[in-house]
């Protein structure tokens, strides 16, 4: 009879572990399948440098490109930085990652909660290995976008209160903008649109006529032209600034000037006395008969010089025509 029960209770406790065991491996199954292979294969450690992690929290997902290739190991304070995110990464998946690489922290669904979203970086960059730190982005959330277009709503509510002031001044204003004849005048629009008519025929005028202002805007050489010109007379100006020149001095210093002044006095009072005859060059301009025998004697002179150079050629062709020498 003991023996019995014995086997009987026996019996029970085998069916009992049987069931925990099967229960274990439902729920194992039900809360890592798919992750199995995750969970055995081998990862890295790698740091991110975040400002705010705006309630991320040890254990949240790591994204790339919407997969999910990690967890968050732990998250420390840092002076310098803020926080420090440490985070455990499927090993196989740091070739995707660079070292310029940059991390979020963004929301999942309407729950609000955290993960880290990691961008794949410039493919240029190196990848990233077992302990590299990367620098994290502050990513723009719902309520800071609310609270920016509650302060705009703000300044536009003010901004209305503010223009509703000034239509109700104008209103109430017996001489002002209201009673004007700026709004009640249609002279001022009509003058206007004469005005605008008037200004359009004018540039279409110009648009087609090929006058030196056309020229000016639609030729770019023109305006090179110009500019060239412009910079050379700059330079020229630097020249006679910087320089030691007459120029410079004609420019700074008086007494040159009152020197070319008294020079150019000079030469006006000679010229006025050659223009009312006075002196020698006076009558060879006035005296025609001075003129006529100056330019007789001009013209025998140059006769006399012609017929001087010819007697000298002939008597150094034949010196014996002219010369006889004799020792006996």
């Amino acid at each position: 009879m003991f023996d019995m029960k014995r086997q009987l209770m026996w019996s029970k406790l085998k069916v009992g572990v049987v069931v925990t065991i099967a229960f274990v491996l439902l729920i194992f199954t039900v809360f890592f399948a798919g992750g199995i292979e995750t969970l055995l294969s081998p990862k890295i450690d790698i740091k991110a440098q975040i400002k705010d992690v705006r309630g991320l929290r040890k254990g949240s997902p790591v994204w790339i490109s919407g997969i999910e290739i990690g967890s968050v190991k732990s998250i420390d304070l840092h002076a310098e930085y803020g926080t420090l995110v440490t985070m455990s990464i499927a090993k196989k998946s740091a070739k995707y990652i660079r070292k310029d690489s940059t991390v979020t922290v963004q929301t999942i669904g309407l729950l609000g909660d955290k993960y880290i979203e990691i961008g794949p970086g410039s493919p240029d960059a190196a990848p990233i290995s077992h302990g590299d730190t990367i620098k994290g982005v502050e990513q723009i959330e719902i309520k800071d976008i609310i609270k920016a277009g509650s302060t705009t709503l703000v300044k536009i509510t003010e901004f209305i209160g503010e223009l509703e002031g000034f239509l109700k001044k104008i209103e109430k204003s017996a001489t002002g903008i209201a009673n004007s004849k700026f709004l009640t005048d249609p002279q001022l629009y009509n003058n206007l649109q004469d005005a605008s008519k008037s200004l359009s025929g004018v540039l279409k005028d110009f648009k087609e006529s090929e006058g030196t202002v056309k020229k000016l805007i639609d030729d770019p050489s023109l305006y090179n032209k110009m500019l060239s010109a412009s910079s050379s007379v700059e330079e020229f100006g630097k020249k006679v600034t910087e320089g030691e020149g007459s120029l410079k001095k004609l420019a700074e210093d008086p007494a040159l000037y009152e020197n070319l002044n008294k020079a150019s006095k000079q030469l006006a009072a000679v010229l006025d006395k050659i223009e009312a005859g006075e002196g020698m060059a006076g009558s060879l301009v006035k005296d025609k008969k001075l003129q006529s025998e100056f330019k007789e004697s001009v013209s025998e002179l140059k006769a006399l010089t012609r017929d001087l150079s010819e007697l000298a050629k002939d008597i150094k062709a034949n010196p014996k025509r002219y010369f006889k020498f004799s020792i006996f």
